[in-house]
């Protein structure tokens, strides 16, 4: 047999559960209406995000495509995708033009585009550090030395590969300038030091090879 006290005890239990829903329906209607518009909301939200996403993604491969067949016209697609709202591809498409800027010798342009990505990427500090190396390129096209100095001193602060880096575009420099003793000395720095990758290495090994032919005849 059942317990009949258990039995009194549920239904007081069911009674009070009756008792509250009556008194408070409207508030907990209200609440649960809001709970399932604020799900259907954010799903919503969430399937526009993502096609907005695909469609931008979509819209920068495009660009990519066309960006050796007609650099003219992938220019000015960039310069419209940079207004986008997105923030990281905002600085790609600025990345992308940079690079299209620099191709073209356009340095005060590129300096522009520098400026502003930089402006708009405060707190990510790898990407800082692209831009100061790419700081460092224009100037060294400039043949402005004084940035050029600044800029390459910034990116040996950072030591690894960002120092390997820095002595390349020293060594570079200084080869333009005919400077062929303190070039050797940055080129050197690399292919001596064990953080250089083979790439950067062979690089350097090609300019003291060059060096060598050039030096040795001028002496």
């Amino acid at each position: 047999m059942s317990d009949p006290f258990e039995n009194i005890d549920n239904e007081v239990y069911v009674e009070k559960i009756k008792n509250f829903f009556y008194k408070y329906k409207i508030i907990i209607i209200v609440i649960v209406t809001i709970f399932i518009l604020s799900a259907l909301g954010l799903t919503a939200l969430n399937n526009y995000k993502n096609k907005e996403i695909d469609k931008v993604s979509n819209y920068y491969i495009k660009i990519l495509s066309i960006i050796e067949s007609d650099p003219e016209r992938a220019k000015i697609e960039l310069k419209k995708l940079a207004k986008l709202k997105n923030k990281d591809y905002r600085n790609l498409s600025n990345l992308l033009l940079f690079k299209l800027q620099f191709q073209n010798n356009e340095f005060e342009e590129s300096l522009k585009t520098l400026s502003y990505i930089e402006n708009n990427s405060k707190g990510n500090s790898y990407l800082g550090k692209i831009i100061k190396y790419y700081y460092s390129q224009v100037f060294m096209e400039q043949n402005n030395k004084m940035n050029f100095d600044i800029y390459t001193n910034e990116l040996l602060s950072f030591g690894g590969m960002w120092a390997l880096l820095a002595h390349e575009l020293r060594g570079h420099f200084q080869y333009a300038s005919k400077d062929y003793e303190n070039a050797l000395k940055n080129f050197n720095k690399i292919t001596q030091n064990q953080q250089s990758t083979v790439s950067i290495r062979n690089r350097a090994q090609e300019m003291i090879d060059n060096i060598h032919l050039y030096y040795d005849k001028n002496n």
